[in-house]
């Protein structure tokens, strides 16, 4: 891959809203940049996000998310709702150049791909964790989220999700890697059928360890799925940050975008 470098940002926890402008800020302005970028990040408050093309009120008891004091946000990509709980996941975020070799790949085989990164990060802290698109077997009652080519497991539970959009000549890709799992939250905020606690893990539930040994496996866990031998640690530049504040003001702070998927820009 040469010619391309990586960028990874540890960022901070981040307002919900904010968190979806920043991705969208990089994915926008990667055309205009040499390299590509891995961001790591949490939330704060908790947030409840939800893919572009939902219909919001049939996914989500939106009067729950208002009386936690948790922010609703509809995400540049797809999938489904999910809780990102405010202490209890780690948030990535990976925007390519078209001139990845990983772009050249139809989206479930990239998305999966790129999911291994996780799979990596959890096998450098010493359990094994499996990507679905890349075999790991899966039962077809799995829910609460629909079972994606991207999902990451770990003895048939599933620790991490992530949802991709092509566009503005990027790929970008954003997943969690869920910390706990606390049904009787998630159920609360999200229309959950069933009782599938037995069907999602946590990695601290398995593994005692602290945010920077995790934040640290998880760089090594994608700067080798994704191909590159070096990287160097960066921030968000005053462009993308100015473009993420536009596009918080006008998009992501809306309820006319986050309850209804409506934006004019």
């Amino acid at each position: 891959m040469e010619g391309l470098k990586l960028r990874v940002i540890v960022d901070g926890p981040r307002d919900p809203q904010l968190n979806m402008a920043l991705d969208e800020a990089v994915a926008r302005l990667r055309r205009d940049l040499d390299y590509d970028t891995l961001r790591l990040y949490m939330w704060l408050p908790s947030g409840v996000s939800i893919g572009r093309r939902q219909d919001s009120r049939n996914s989500v008891h939106i009067d729950e998310v208002e009386k936690l004091g948790f922010k609703l946000v509809r995400r540049p990509t797809g999938g489904a709702a999910l809780l990102h709980p405010q202490d209890d996941e780690i948030t990535y975020s990976v925007v390519l150049s078209n001139k990845h070799p990983l772009y050249n790949l139809d989206v479930a085989t990239s998305a999966a791909r790129i999911a291994e990164g996780i799979a990596v990060a959890i096998g450098k802290l010493g359990l094994e964790a499996g990507v679905r698109g890349l075999g790991e077997p899966w039962s077809r009652s799995f829910c609460y989220v629909n079972p994606g080519s991207s999902d990451v497991m770990i003895g048939g539970r599933k620790i991490s999700g992530s949802a991709q959009r092509r566009d503005w000549g990027s790929l970008l890709q954003h997943g969690t890697l869920l910390l706990r799992y606390d049904h009787s939250l998630f159920s609360r905020v999200l229309r959950i059928e069933e009782d599938v606690s037995g069907k999602i893990v946590g990695l601290r539930e398995l593994l005692d360890l602290p945010i920077s040994k995790i934040a640290e496996a998880l760089i090594e866990g994608f700067a080798e799925t994704l191909g590159y031998k070096d990287y160097y640690r960066g921030s968000l530049s005053s462009e993308e940050l100015s473009l993420a504040l536009e596009l918080y003001r006008v998009k992501y702070s809306t309820r006319e975008w986050n309850l209804d998927g409506l934006f004019h820009g």
